[in-house]
Parts: C-alpha cells; structure tokens; sequence
C-alpha cells in the first residue's frame, strides 16, 4: 500500500444517522412501492409532516434542527435535517430517497433509532418527503448514482490474510484496535463534524454494524466513508479485490457468528390465560410452560456492551395479570448508598388510555414515555428496593465507621443509651417527622418497603410522577441467577386508580419495556428501550 493510501486512516464506523421516528402502522396516502422516490405533492408533505410533529420532533425538534425535548438523553445525537448532512448514503454525497426510507425502515443498530417497519409503507415514503424538504440542498443538488458493488468474490484464507495487512497498513487498529474491540490508541479523541465524540465500532460483537453488516454492506462502507467523520471514502485508493479483502477481514474478527436473527420490531406479547393463582416467584415451574417473546431493545446514550433484548412471558387469570422479564447481566448492582453506584432496573409500560386526540390510525401515545395527549402508566422494579424487602440498607451499611452528631428522636432507643446506638439504630424505628423523604411521603426514602416495584405515570421526559402511596398496587419480585436476571410484576387487572391502566380479556393493546444496566452507569434517561410492542391478553376459558 501506498504512502497515500496509507494515510487514510479508517476511523470510527461507530456514529449513525439518527431518526427515532415512533409509531404503529398508520393510514397513508401515498401509493409508492420500495424503490421509488418520495413524491413531494403537498399532499404527500402534509401527510409526512404530521406523522413528522407526531413521531419524530420529540428527538429532532419542530423545525428538524435536532433539538427536539429528548434530543440531551441521547448519544449518537438526532441529526440536524436542516442542515443536509448525514452519515449513512450510497453515493458519494448526499443519500437517495431509498437511503432515507431503508434508514427508517431498518433503524441504525447500536443508536436510538429503532426499526420502523411498522409504519406503513406509505407513511414512511411521505416522511422521507418532508424530510428532504427541511433542508434546501435537496434542491440545489443531486445525490447521483449509488457506489456499484460487484459481486462478492468467495471467502478464502487468501483474501483473509490481505485484509489483515491493509488493516494494519492503512492504520485501521489506531481507532479500531488491533484485535478489532474499538480500543485504539486513538479513540477516545475522535469527534464528528459536530463536535460530538464518537465511539469506534467493536468488530468483536457481530451484527451490530451502522450501515449494516453483510459482506456488500461493509463493502460499500469502504467505498463512499461515513459522512461527518473521520471515517474516509477508499472508492478511489483500494481496488474492488482490496477492498473485499478488508471486508472480509473486518467481519472475521467477531468473537462468534450471530446464531440467532435479531427479534421482530415490533413484536407481539401474547398474555395467556391461566386458572388458579399467578405465579410471583420467577423461577416457578408454571413459567416454562409459557413461550417468551424476544423483545429488542436500542440504547438511548451509546455504550461498548448494551442490553439488546428483554425476553418477556404474561399470563393472566381474569383477575390478575403478571409479566416475567428475563435480560442478560453479568453483574448484579443492588447498592445504591453511594454517588458512584447506580442499580439494575426494568420498566413496563402502557398507555394509560388511547386518547381521541391522536386521531384514527394514530391512537397510542409516543413510546418516548407518553406525551401531554397521551399519559402512560409506567412500573418501575428496582434492584435495591428488592434487597430492602429483605432489610432495608442505609449509609451506615456503607460507612459503618462514620461520624454522626446527635440524633434524639429514635422512636426505640431506651432511656440513657448512647448516642452511638441510637444513631445506627435501625432506620425504620426512627421518627419520619424528622427524616423530611420518609415524612413527605417520597417512596425513594421509605424504609418501610411494601413492593419492589414503583407505580409511575408521565406525559413525556421529565415528567415521571409517582403515584401516591395508596395506589401502589404493583407487586413485584426479582431474582439474579447465573448470568441473569429474572423479574415478576404482578397487579390486578381492574384497579381502582385513575392513573392505571385497565387490562380486559380480550384486549389487545401497546406496550413497551425499558432496562437498566448499573454496571455501565446507567440511571434515569441512560438505558436501553423497545418502541411499543402489541400486547394481546386472551379471553378466559
């Protein structure tokens, strides 16, 4: 390889075009098929732009300038429409229309941006249509002609053993890492256009590339760069052969092939019908007599090794309903007593109701945590809070040595003892007067656990509320085993609060699941989530 060619340094396939666009399949009016461009009638664009101030402003703002309410929870962050730039394309510049639709359609693995095949067909060509209109350089300019890939030539040791040397070469490792985990001396000081740090792709994990992770699409990587990154275009210094070879080579560096394809988006969650009492323990045989449902899950601020699925089982008995979240976690994180430490955690949720105001063929709320149309009631299981049923930890179980002033109003410490014990006297016998959390009624400072599970509504981010004490009604039990977590939630299917949502035989209705990594830092707005899955709650027999 040439001094110039070697120059080109292959950096970060780790940042992505970012279109959290949300919803079900919805009414269109457009008639095009795969392929075709997105016609820009002003029928066509009024139909992208609501599905547009519906779906997608809540990440990309009202105007497309990437500035939308949730747009500081993510990493990779929405992309500016505006301003006509983006990073997945097939030509040497801009994306085509079909560049645009297979980006919604297939989301952009490791990012924010989930699947969106459940949009009709239609609704997605009408988005690429008021998508390009945000931006004028659609209109000054032509994207051209995609970048041809030939055909693949077969896998051999030989193409192998020349990507392995263009890959060293052309310095792929200063980003990438010599074995491929994204660890080069370069890349914790790479940046895009932005200004925003990118991540380098982790060859070892299978699957997961931006654009896609077949041999032609890592091909075409190759060939037209990533835009806005230090990423180049090698279309003009690597012959079709070299490039193939480099291809190959990247691709073998997985630990291990993808034994499984990765689940439906959305998929379906089917409650079964049971008689008799649901089962509360995880690990109950009744359980395995239940298929499960792999539900993929997307990561909200990009990490190395995300949560990607949470496999979910529900049964209900007419009465009760119950779901069993297992997830893959190789570490257990209970204790939250200090700043640094954060728990594990999952999260269902349901639209409260189906407001009116979303209109025929769009009736659910955003998955993005509802919105101020539509509520969502949203069960939070906590890792900590499971171990406080069992005793509820505080400071004192952290920094057993620490200095502490006087505190006289233990509610059961004897006359005359010393101030030493009353202060580590257990926290539950203390006065709540004086603890002003647990006498404001603030379940985070409750010793006194009644469930595991938090009982929640929202209207959109920033505005989780706990439901008052006397309506938590969600039981809950969790257990860690093997590599593993498993969680139970159960709670009557008719309650009596007016901020739950009602479960009916069947119904079939949305539902979507969150999860929470400890280990990785991960706490409030930082984890991994579905868009809305359909939950489907048989009839009683």
């Amino acid at each position: 390889m040439d001094a110039k060619r070697g120059a080109k340094v292959w950096r970060g396939i780790g940042m992505a075009l970012v279109f959290t666009l949300a919803g079900f399949a919805m009414h269109g009016i457009l008639s095009a098929t795969a392929g075709e461009k997105a016609q820009a009638t002003p029928e066509i664009l009024a139909e992208g732009k609501a599905l547009y101030e519906k779906k997608c402003a809540v990440c990309h703002g009202t105007d497309g300038r990437g500035d939308g309410s949730a747009a500081y929870l993510l990493y990779p962050k929405p992309r500016d429409f505006t301003s006509g730039r983006f990073k997945i394309h097939s030509t040497m510049t801009l994306p085509t229309d079909q560049d645009l639709f297979n980006s919604i359609t297939n989301g952009i693995a490791g990012t924010s941006m989930p699947s969106w095949a459940a949009l009709t067909e239609q609704d997605r060509w009408a988005v690429v249509a008021y998508i390009k209109s945000l931006s004028p350089v659609f209109q000054a300019q032509s994207p051209g002609d995609p970048v041809a890939i030939p055909k693949a030539p077969p896998r051999s040791p030989g193409l192998l053993a020349l990507g392995k040397k263009f890959y060293k070469e052309a310095g792929c490792f200063d980003c990438h890492g010599l074995s491929g985990k994204g660890d080069g001396p370069s890349a914790a000081t790479l940046k895009d256009e932005w200004g925003y740090s990118i991540v380098p792709y982790d060859f070892t994990v299978p699957g997961r590339m931006k654009r896609g992770s077949t041999v032609q699409d890592v091909y075409r990587t190759l060939q037209v760069g990533i835009g806005g990154t230090p990423m180049p275009a090698y279309g003009d210094s690597l012959t079709p052969e070299e490039t193939w070879a480099l291809a190959y080579y990247t691709l073998s560096l997985a630990k291990a092939p993808l034994t499984e394809p990765a689940p439906s988006q959305p998929g379906t969650v089917v409650s079964r019908f049971v008689p008799g009492s649901l089962p509360l323990d995880p690990f109950a045989v009744a359980w395995s007599k239940i298929p499960f449902v792999r539900v993929h899950l997307e990561p909200l601020w990009i990490r190395k090794q995300p949560v990607e699925e949470v496999r979910v089982r529900s049964v209900h008995n007419g009465k009760q309903i119950a779901f069993l979240l297992e997830w893959d976690d190789s570490i257990i994180n209970q204790d939250v007593l200090r700043s640094q430490d954060f728990r594990d955690a999952v999260a269902v949720q349901f639209p409260v109701a189906m407001a009116e105001v979303h209109g025929a063929g769009h009736p659910e709320p955003s998955f993005t945590m509802g919105d101020q149309h539509g509520p969502v009631n949203i069960w939070h299981w906590k890792a900590d809070w499971e171990a406080d049923l069992q005793r509820y930890r505080d400071l004192q179980d952290r920094y057993a040595g620490m200095a502490a002033d006087l505190y006289p109003f233990n509610q059961t410490a004897p006359p005359g003892s010393s101030v030493t014990a009353q202060v580590k006297a257990p926290t539950a016998s203390h006065d709540s007067t004086f603890l002003t959390g647990w006498g404001a009624g603030n379940l985070l400072s409750t010793p006194n656990r009644r469930s595991s599970v938090e009982d929640l509504n929202a209207l959109g981010f920033g505005t989780l509320t706990s439901q008052p004490t006397e309506d938590q009604n969600v039981q809950g039990r969790g257990i860690w085993k093997g590599g593993k977590w498993r969680v139970v939630m159960v709670r009557e299917m008719q309650s009596q609060g007016d901020r739950d949502t009602q479960f009916t035989p069947g119904q079939s209705l949305p539902v979507a699941f969150a999860v929470w990594d400890g280990a990785q830092g991960d706490r409030d707005g930082q984890k991994t989530v579905s868009v809305w899955q359909r939950l489907q709650i048989e009839k009683g027999r």
